[in-house]
């Protein structure tokens, strides 16, 4: 359930994309357990993979941050999607929310709420 998703939310380095991340955080407080920022997106997909957590967004990666991290989310059955579109990830992907699955549909309509 989102009430007990821990989140963990990226800080892009770009100052166009700290608006995004900030509102994200804002949505997501009242709603799931804890969001956390850790700095690191091969971290935060290999915990998501394992359990630790139970899903990362960011605005703005690139496919080096991600390809490694997306293969062990999916074969652990999470899912990954653009975050804006919610489109399947691929490499071109940048706007990314990763999830072990369960969560997946209610964090990315809280994310995406007008």
């Amino acid at each position: 359930a989102i009430e007990e998703a821990a989140v963990a939310a990226g800080s892009p380095p770009a100052p166009e994309n700290m608006a995004p991340s900030l509102r994200g955080i804002t949505a997501l407080m009242p709603v799931c357990r804890t969001v956390r920022m850790f700095g690191s997106a091969a971290l935060h997909l290999g915990w998501i993979a394992c359990g630790r957590l139970t899903a990362y967004f960011e605005p703005d990666l690139n496919s080096w941050d991600v390809a490694a991290g997306a293969v062990l989310v999916r074969e652990a059955g999470g899912r990954l999607a653009d975050l804006r579109s919610g489109d399947e990830y691929t490499l071109k992907t940048r706007a990314l929310l990763a999830s072990n699955g369960r969560t997946h549909d209610a964090i990315y309509r809280v994310l995406n709420a007008p």
